[in-house]
């Protein structure tokens, strides 16, 4: 799961959420 969001103040505003694709996993576990 892939998920972008930004903090306001006290708040934080869920920009998206999808699946991660097998790229972006990868990119991950490699750090």
């Amino acid at each position: 799961m892939l998920v972008s969001y930004t903090e306001r103040g006290d708040k934080i505003r869920l920009i998206s959420a999808r699946q991660a694709t097998k790229q972006e996993i990868k990119a991950y576990q490699e750090g």
